[in-house]
């Protein structure tokens, strides 16, 4: 019998891509979850339609802001 090889994420180029859906998952796993805050800051910045670049350079001005 011959084992199925499907799955849910494209193999075209052999690389696995973490959304933003599969991360929260997997945080959840481990007990972790959004702040409010950051939770405000990343649907802005998804909104604005930033680059992962932009939206990390956002992040760590915000963490540096609020020390």
């Amino acid at each position: 019998m011959k084992k199925s090889t499907s799955s849910h994420r494209p193999t075209q180029n052999g690389q696995f891509v973490l959304t933003s859906g599969r991360g929260e998952k997997i945080s959840a796993v481990e007990g972790l979850k959004l702040s409010q805050r950051m939770g405000i800051i990343l649907k802005e910045s998804r909104e604005r339609g930033l680059s992962g670049d932009e939206r990390r350079a956002l992040i760590k001005d915000q963490v540096t802001r609020k020390k």
